[in-house]
């Protein structure tokens, strides 16, 4: 049989957890063809099931000077890792193996062995039950020691160790039940609040609250709310660039006007597009980076747009920023396009589409703020590229 046969036997093998038999395998196979790639690291998978830490560091050195910079030498680098306690450098390089193959089962399920002994248990699971999937539902987790009790990276040895490394004894965490009350509840509202898109509905309820003021204030007009004789329009609105440089206190109205609406339609087609937009964006990016995103572009598109304003024009509305968090997430897919693969490509292909159509309804509608919303788009892409969040975590 040629090498590549019994690499293929040896990793149907390892999948069921017959660790020795694919062990055997990929020995057969680097008898080959000692340049075989594939079978050094399987004998370095499988030699970390038999705890064999000797093997393993002979077959990672060799997988990584026969193949350098590549998914196979960054996974022989993070098993070698790995087994040394070098958890963050392991992370590291398991985050260049899925950018370079995310078709990895072993590489998902090493990446939830480490998060086990860091004590990050929810993160593991999802990392197993990936690496299941990929490996039709094989249990991988099998092929790697038990999880220690509380291996801190601070106590990580640099060496490959020849057996397990007892770690220096820690203090146990506190039991659920002893902790403070108020710790208990933090825990469980942000354990409740994970996936809860709370700054997109909270911007929304404000900008909700403003709105209903301002119609109070405007006698119930529902389709034109902006009365001069309203005081949070006449305090609140952007006014034109000349205005506010003969008087820089009135610079805070680029903040203001993003929470104020002219009517009904106006406010509830920008909440509509916050909300569609807003919940995915921000579970991509998280609540903070979120916000910054949010607010940064709101301000940037204000500015853009200040600068076409007349000396008796004004503007107001959230849609800078809501153009901003949709440019953040067309720019996200364009930046990890590689990484998450065909999937990538289709939701940039209906970016795209979405916003020729925002594009052409912002130019064809009169009394829209068009470098308000292409100065809000530019700004959120361009904010993306420093904020977009790391996908070896997510």
């Amino acid at each position: 049989m040629d090498a590549r046969a019994l690499i293929e036997k040896g990793d149907a093998l390892l999948k069921e957890a017959r660790a020795r038999e694919a062990a055997a395998e990929y020995a057969r196979a680097a008898q080959v063809d000692p340049n075989a790639v594939g079978a050094h690291l399987g004998l370095a998978e499988a030699n970390v099931a038999l705890g064999q830490y000797n093997i393993v560091a002979m077959a990672c050195q060799a997988v990584q000077r026969l193949a350098p910079n590549t998914a196979d030498a960054f996974l022989a680098q993070a098993i070698d890792a790995a087994l040394a306690q070098r958890y963050a450098e392991a992370l590291a390089a398991l985050d260049r193996v899925t950018e370079l193959d995310p078709t990895r089962a072993y590489a998902y399920a090493l990446r939830g062995f480490v998060l086990r002994q860091l004590r990050q248990n929810y993160d593991a699971a999802l990392a197993e039950s990936k690496a299941a999937r990929m490996s039709g539902s094989h249990d991988l987790v099998k092929l790697f020691p038990p999880v220690n009790p509380a291996v801190p990276e601070v106590f990580a040895t640099p060496v490959m160790p020849s057996a397990p490394v007892a770690p220096p004894p820690q203090p146990t965490a506190r039991p659920w039940g002893q902790r403070p009350a108020a710790e208990r509840v933090a825990v469980r509202a942000r354990f409740a609040t994970r996936n809860v898109p709370i700054v997109t509905f909270t911007l929304m309820i404000i900008n909700v609250a403003v709105y209903l003021v301002c119609l109070a204030l405007s006698g119930f007009d529902l389709f034109n709310t902006a009365h001069i004789d309203n005081p949070i329009y006449l305090y609140g609105v952007e006014l034109g660039l000349p205005y506010m440089q003969q008087d820089p206190t009135q610079w805070y109205r680029i903040f203001t006007a993003m929470f104020l609406h002219a009517s009904i339609y106006h406010i509830g087609l920008n909440m509509l597009s916050l909300y569609f937009v807003g919940v995915v964006t921000e579970q991509i990016f998280g609540h903070w980076r979120f916000l910054v995103i949010y607010l940064a572009s709101g301000i940037i598109a204000g500015v853009a747009q200040a600068f076409f304003l007349g000396a008796d024009g004004f503007a107001l509305g959230a849609s800078g920023a809501i153009f901003g968090i949709f440019g953040a997430f067309g720019a996200f897919f364009l930046l990890y396009r590689r990484v998450l693969g065909p999937a990538a490509n289709v939701m940039l292909g209906q970016w795209l589409f979405w916003l020729l159509i925002n594009i052409m309804f912002t130019v064809g509608y009169p009394g829209i703020g068009i470098a308000d919303h292409i100065g809000g788009l530019l700004a959120g892409m361009a904010l993306a590229t420093f904020l977009a969040p790391s996908l070896g975590r997510r």
